[in-house]
């Protein structure tokens, strides 16, 4: 996969081109590309103090480049949306409650910095999918 840029701005595009090399044809669902942004979560049952982290996908953009068919050795040229740019002087409360809920949020958000992924699939029946995944970064 090559990529016009490693770099994307909030909200701009990022595009490059997938060469699928394969040993043989091979019959697929489907061949997509998407712009993954995943961030580790940690919730905490307060009652028992144990611990828990996931990491769940907080942006997707996606694109398909060919459905169900036989696919052989080619090019693709593709093209996807960034996340839009986060307003950093959005009015919130600031006093109470609803005040300490959006600060403890945001130290949580820094704690956790969102990563991105460029990743293509070739969807194979009955198989294992052939994927290759590249880092990004959104700036």
């Amino acid at each position: 996969m090559e990529l016009d840029s490693h770099n994307v701005s909030p909200g701009g595009k990022l595009s490059g081109k997938l060469k699928l090399e394969l040993n043989s044809p091979k019959k697929a669902k489907e061949l997509r590309v998407e712009l993954l942004g995943k961030q580790k979560r940690t919730t905490t049952n307060f009652r028992t103090k144990e611990s828990e982290t996931e990491t769940v996908i907080v942006f997707r953009s996606k694109q398909i480049l060919g459905g169900e068919q036989e696919y052989t050795s080619g090019e693709y040229e593709f093209e996807l949306d960034a996340p839009p740019k986060l307003e950093q002087n959005e009015q919130v409360p600031q006093e109470g409650l609803a005040g300490a809920i959006v600060g403890a949020a945001k130290v949580l958000k820094s704690l956790n910095p969102i990563t991105y992924s460029v990743v293509a699939s070739l969807d194979i029946p009955m198989s294992m999918d052939i994927n290759k995944k590249v880092r990004v970064s959104v700036l």
